[in-house]
């Protein structure tokens, strides 16, 4: 049997920023590897002055999933989006936009995802932990999303009509905004001549330059020319997880 991964994320770019190598590594060694997208991305910001024009604003969730797919394509995975709307990052105080993922009743933002784990029947599933990553919140309800929806799949009594119980067998929670990742993608951009806004943060720490695996898929994130951000720079073979 086909073992299979689910991996559970916020935004479009997030499956590549928080564990893009694990995803191809495991793709690569046959495993039969999904992404759960639950937004669109509708309120990123575009750090990318290259592409802050009208045209892109205007159509920012058609470029977001059109990265999506070409970041899908480079790591060898499948993808789902659940169709929800980002909820956007407002400041302290501010309230939610109507409708946002993060402002649906937990539920109804879980349903989606109990569906997808009945139909594709993950044997693990992978999201953030309690903290999200960092304190968004997307990111944060989507780590509540992901263990309501673990927990209600093996039950046939909840959430009627969204397929046949599946008990995936692990919940794996990420941390992948360690200070070894900041310090990773500074190197690598000082080294490509790239002004890094993360370097006087992380005095010394690891100096060696992630691999390149493939050509960039994103444009929307980062400046005109840390693009890259959008694909795996780590190739498989250089992962290590528990128990390889």
């Amino acid at each position: 049997m086909k073992p299979r991964l689910l991996s559970v994320h916020a935004h479009p770019d997030d499956e590549t920023s928080k564990g893009a190598a694990t995803l191809a590594r495991y793709a690569a060694e046959g495993v039969d590897v999904m992404v759960a997208t639950c937004t669109g991305g509708e309120r990123g910001g575009i750090l990318n002055p290259a592409m802050d024009r009208p045209g892109v604003r205007a159509n920012l969730a058609a470029v977001r999933r059109a990265e999506m797919e070409a970041a899908r394509a480079i790591l060898g995975v499948r993808q789902r989006f659940l169709g929800f709307t980002d909820s956007g990052l407002p400041g302290p105080g501010e309230p939610l936009p109507d409708g946002c993922f993060a402002a649906r009743p937990l539920g109804e933002a879980a349903r989606p995802l109990v569906a997808l784990i009945r139909g594709f029947r993950p044997h693990a599933v992978v999201t953030y932990d309690e903290t999200g990553g960092y304190p968004h919140p997307d990111h944060v309800r989507t780590h509540e999303v992901t263990v309501e929806a673990f927990g209600a799949a093996p039950d046939p009594a909840r959430y009627p009509g969204t397929g046949g119980p599946w008990r995936p067998l692990k919940l794996y929670y990420q941390a992948a905004l360690s200070r070894a990742w900041f310090q990773a993608m500074h190197d690598a951009m000082t080294e490509r001549g790239i002004d890094s806004r993360m370097g006087p943060c992380w005095p010394g720490g690891p100096t060696r330059r992630p691999p390149r695996r493939s050509r960039p898929a994103s444009r929307a994130p980062g400046t005109s020319r840390s693009a890259t951000g959008h694909c795996s720079r780590t190739p498989p073979r250089s992962i290590r997880t528990p128990g390889s």
